[in-house]
């Protein structure tokens, strides 16, 4: 019978008396879910977000009184025993049409007045914002990994001033992570992880900081503050959030186009959406597209409550990028807002992590089955699935753990860590191993060519250069001259008596070794240079052209 009613309660309980509920939250009416709804604990900074689903998990201790609100629907308060199922009355939104005011509504007025009362809607003093971070993304409709991590944000002026970037007036450090294995095989133009990015979604929080007669859509920052006269406004209507009236108001950059040779280009659009308080014109929730060609971002933010300031709660991108070989690259991030602590006393000292730093981390199982996350959608346990194949996402992490370890900082234990990793790929991933010496100046076409192998097949195949040079100073010299660890090839140094080149029968430089996924090898295989190798890569792959 009890363990029926920690089942019912969705509650896991730990030695130190936290428990992490679980419930959802759905529109009275019509029982459909309510995204991004806050799920706070009344007299505390800690809470949660619902996600697509409606679905939310939120550490709490003992029995706690929580207070739902949302854009849209009527705030509620209830017992944390009951709130695994929680039903929000709609409001009705009042469109411009229909609403009366004693004077017409200028919304251009209305979004400068948001900004002018910055300083009194949020916390201009020194603040510590405790986050929960989910990213993941695709190339080419592949998944290529899935990372969660919790993360410390320390912003030294809170938000007396609109910053132009997240810079040394935040401090940011990772104090959890887990993720998925990596389909990307590490490229290096990929960031380990995208905090500041998402943070510098926060409008109230970043502007650009002179005018511009265009925009740029690789800008992270908004430029609606700074270069207001650009835009359009319309006012849509009223609606309400924890029994105040809001305004909406749409707008729209400026139609722009640049001339070229074969005529006049679209430059980037920009339209989106501001939902502001009536009486004290604080922004609550902001909704922005901005598109350029066949690139395209989403950003929402959503602006909560607490001791009569705004904080930014649950910050999301969505984005797709192509590139000039029709390429795609999508990619999701989101930051979830789970307390939020006051004082130069909560003050926390980092910067955003380099994949160094994050393998330093170790995994706490504890921590992360008793403190609030957002919630996995279907989508996300589909992502999860498919890039571990069943994997739980905690073990994924352990296994990329050693993966990293074992194919980073190549120069030393070169032979120990390739052998680990012609085990690991066994069942996995064919290897394409080159071999080559520091001096390699003769021979560089044929590493040209390794390089666009491993572009055509990256994600199927792992392609490993080893050099055979004593001096690991020497070697890196030479990665870095013919930039060797591009698009995430694996490189090594070994040393001239290793056991590899006498198993491999190795005698003259360069030379090209096959594994495949069996670990059978086939010695001697064709130069890069020869287009019959595409031939056999393929046969192994099982691709039919």
């Amino acid at each position: 019978m009890i363990k029926f009613l920690i089942l019912f309660l969705g509650t896991s309980l730990t030695a130190l008396g936290q428990q992490l509920m679980e419930g959802q939250v759905l529109d009275k009416e019509t029982s459909e879910p309510i995204p991004f709804a806050s799920v706070g604990i009344v007299g505390t900074s800690r809470g949660t977000s619902t996600n697509l689903d409606g679905k939310f998990s939120l550490a709490i201790t003992g029995i706690a009184i929580l207070r739902v609100t949302c854009i849209g629907y009527e705030s509620l308060e209830m017992n944390s025993s009951e709130a695994q199922r929680i039903l929000l009355k709609p409001l009705p939104t009042q469109l411009n049409a229909v609403v009366v005011f004693s004077k017409e509504i200028n919304p251009k007025k209305v979004v400068r007045k948001a900004f002018a009362a910055v300083a009194a809607n949020y916390d201009s003093q020194p603040f510590l914002q405790k986050f929960f971070y989910r990213h993941y993304c695709m190339d080419n409709f592949v998944y290529g990994r899935l990372i969660e991590a919790f993360a410390d944000v320390w912003k030294y002026q809170g938000y007396k001033f609109a910053q132009k970037a997240v810079s040394n007036k935040e401090e940011i450090r990772v104090t959890q992570l887990r993720r998925s294995l990596d389909n990307t095989v590490m490229s290096q133009g990929h960031e380990p992880m995208s905090i500041g990015y998402v943070l510098q979604s926060d409008i109230v929080g970043y502007q650009t900081p002179v005018r511009s007669p265009h925009v740029s859509f690789y800008t992270d920052v908004s430029n609606l503050k700074t270069d207001i006269e650009n835009y359009t406004f319309s006012f849509s209507g009223v609606t309400n959030y924890d029994g105040k009236d809001v305004y909406e108001i749409d707008y729209e950059y400026k139609k722009d186009s640049a001339q070229t040779t074969s005529g006049y280009l679209k430059l980037t659009e920009i339209t989106g959406s501001l939902f502001i308080e009536m009486d004290t014109y604080a922004i609550l929730k902001t909704e922005e597209v901005k598109t350029f060609g066949k690139n395209m971002t989403k950003t929402s933010v959503y602006y909560r409550a607490y001791e009569g300031k705004y904080y930014p709660y649950h910050l999301i991108r969505d984005g797709e990028n192509q590139s000039a070989d029709e390429s795609k690259h999508s990619f999701h991030v989101e930051l979830m807002s789970v307390e939020i602590k006051k004082g130069e006393a909560e003050k926390v000292i980092g910067e955003p992590p380099v994949k160094e730093e994050l393998l330093k981390i170790k995994y706490d199982s504890v921590f992360w089955s008793t403190n609030s996350i957002l919630k996995t959608t279907p989508l996300e346990d589909f992502i999860i699935h498919d890039l571990g194949g069943g994997t739980s996402l905690n073990k994924q992490f352990e296994l990329y753990h050693q993966f990293e370890i074992n194919t980073s900082k190549g120069g030393r234990q070169g032979e120990l860590k390739f052998n680990w990793l012609r085990d690991y790929s066994k069942n996995k991933k064919i290897l394409f191993v080159t071999f080559i010496k520091a001096d390699c100046s003769t021979y560089l076409s044929e590493l040209e060519y390794v390089k666009r192998l491993n572009n055509e097949y990256r994600g199927k195949i792992t392609f490993v250069i080893l050099c055979i040079e004593k001096n690991e100073e020497v070697w890196q010299k030479t990665i870095t001259k013919y930039n060797l660890f591009s698009d995430g090839i694996i490189n090594y140094r070994i040393e001239e008596d290793a056991v590899l080149l006498k198993l491999f029968q190795l005698k003259e430089m360069p030379n090209f070794v096959l594994i495949d996924k069996n670990g059978v090898t086939e010695l001697n295989t064709l130069k890069p240079s020869n287009p019959l190798l595409a031939q056999d890569l393929n046969t192994l792959l099982g691709i039919v052209k």
